[in-house]
């Protein structure tokens, strides 16, 4: 699906917003804080649900409204007549409109009320951002979040399934705190853990699926991906029940895996084993982990939905060194892509290797020229 046009109304900055998309390529350029991370949010919101900025729906709506609308134009090709494409929107409200309380997502296609499930995945997107950067040496969460961001969108029972084991692990812990105090007995714990073995276990299973597709990638450097999860299972559950109950919270479970990138040295070829990125790895080698992940993350993405993705480049081109942005140019050859930047110039590079791009200057009331 190629996303035509979007439109954000009282979405952060943009009291309305409309933005016309190239089927290929299109540059939105413009100074720091005018809104060029806003629209990839939008973007990204349209395609997920959610979003990569804050979990929070009150900071994406503009100061002193009460609701905000995303809205989409998808077509197949790119260039449809006016019965050929589909509107998709999600209206965001911070639970109470015209003093009425309300779902705080709204979702739609061609003005239809659809649940999320039916509203997740008309199109797909990946973002690379300058906060991925962390991705390798960061927290166990962001790596989390990079398997769940990749997962939910394709799997709705994989989406379901964290929902739930979320709110179970959140559950368990006030139970476990409350045993510990001795104001609840240990039978409360059986209902959440049969809850968290059952979701805990698909987690799991899916997570190293996602993990296991990476070998299929092809990459200038030999990375290779090591899951190492936090197995939840009957028998672990029973053995670690007391420390548990000791510390007054869940000690194992998919709310503790991880992953780590290896790389082969291949000055040495099979003298010295791969080592681990995040603790070995040159910076330029640590980025380099990052881009392959992100190239996984698409091609895993493309793979299973048997769809093209929107590629998402967020002021990215400032982080990477001649060999990286020539690696991520490569990506924008066979997909619709929507790139920021505050410099430019940086047309100049992308015109160099995919010819035409679609330049919108946001610092010029949306000003368009084609190059």
């Amino acid at each position: 699906m190629i996303l035509e046009k979007v439109v954000l109304n009282n979405f952060r900055n943009y009291k309305l917003g409309t933005f016309d998309l190239d089927k290929r390529s299109t540059l939105l350029v413009g100074p720091n804080a005018i809104g060029k991370t806003s629209i990839i949010e939008a973007i990204y919101l349209l395609s997920t649900a959610d979003s990569f900025r804050s979990g929070k729906i009150d900071e994406m709506i503009s100061f002193e409204n009460e609701i905000s609308r995303v809205s989409g134009r998808l077509s197949e090709l790119g260039d449809t007549k006016d019965s050929d494409f589909e509107t998709i929107e999600i209206l965001l409200n911070k639970g109470i409109v015209s003093g009425k309380r309300t779902q705080k997502r709204l979702y739609t296609v061609n003005s239809a009320k659809k649940r999320r499930k039916d509203f997740v995945g008309k199109f797909l997107c990946v973002v690379f951002r300058p906060e991925d950067m962390r991705l390798i040496e960061g927290s166990k969460t962001r790596r989390r979040n990079f398997i769940d961001e990749s997962l939910s969108v394709l799997d709705w029972q994989y989406d379901r399934s964290l929902k739930m084991y979320e709110e179970a692990h959140l559950k368990k812990n006030k139970l476990l705190w409350q045993i510990k105090e001795g104001l609840a007995p240990k039978t409360t714990l059986k209902y959440w853990n049969l809850t968290i073995l059952k979701h805990g276990q698909y987690l799991q299973t899916m997570r190293q699926k996602f993990l296991d597709s990476f070998v299929e990638v092809d990459f200038p450097l030999r990375f290779r991906v090591e899951y190492v999860p936090s197995i939840i299972s009957q028998e672990r559950q029973d053995e670690y029940e007391g420390r548990e109950i000791s510390s007054g919270h869940s000690l194992i479970g998919p709310h503790k895996d991880d992953f780590i990138v290896h790389l082969k040295d291949h000055l040495h070829q099979q003298t010295v084993p791969d080592f681990d990125v995040a603790i070995y790895g040159s910076r330029g080698q640590q980025r380099m982990a990052v881009l392959w992940l992100k190239v996984c993350q698409l091609k895993y993405l493309e793979k299973v939905s048997n769809q093209k993705a929107l590629l998402l480049l967020d002021d990215i081109f400032s982080e990477l060194d001649a060999q990286m942005r020539e690696k991520v140019i490569g990506l924008l050859y066979e997909r619709q892509s929507i790139i920021t930047s505050a410099d430019v110039l940086v047309k100049d590079e992308l015109k160099k290797y995919i010819g035409e791009i679609k330049i919108l200057d946001l610092n010029q009331s949306h000003h368009e020229t084609k190059f």
